[in-house]
């Protein structure tokens, strides 16, 4: 009674793939304007023609290795967000270890969480660099 399935029918494949005359129009007007160009380089003279060497071509896999990196952005950045509370965790634990009298385990415990928070914050910097040095080596 309370809990009753709602049932919505949203229509069939029909619906979908029918295009509006608004859609139909933008698609036209995009053509058209290719259309134009493609139809006035056709009807150029030979002797107008452009040399083939300046003609750009789209270079496949050009940027790809761009794509892969910017899709782990997400996980660099939760991973540098997280370093802030582990430092702030492993520093509390450091000064509690100095209290409790072992002086040298608490400032190594220190170091190594300044040390690890700092590394964090520069790895994605780091690795920008590696990668400049591995397409420099590359060309």
């Amino acid at each position: 009674m309370f809990f009753s399935e709602k049932v919505e029918t949203v229509g069939g494949i029909k619906d979908f793939l029918k295009v509006s005359p608004a859609k139909k129009k933008m698609l036209l007007d995009g053509l058209t304007g290719l259309g134009i160009g493609a139809i006035a380089t056709t009807l150029q003279a030979p002797q107008q023609a452009v040399p083939a060497m300046a003609i750009p071509t789209p270079v496949l896999g050009l940027g790809v290795a761009d794509k892969i990196i910017h899709a782990f952005d997400p996980i660099v950045q939760l991973l540098q967000g997280l370093s802030y509370p582990v430092c702030f965790i492993m520093l509390s634990a450091g000064f509690l270890v100095i209290m409790t009298g072992n002086r040298q385990k608490g400032l190594n415990i220190i170091k190594w969480a300044a040390l690890g928070y700092i590394g964090m914050q520069f790895a994605p910097a780091i690795m920008a660099i590696l990668v400049e040095v591995g397409k420099a080596i590359g060309k």
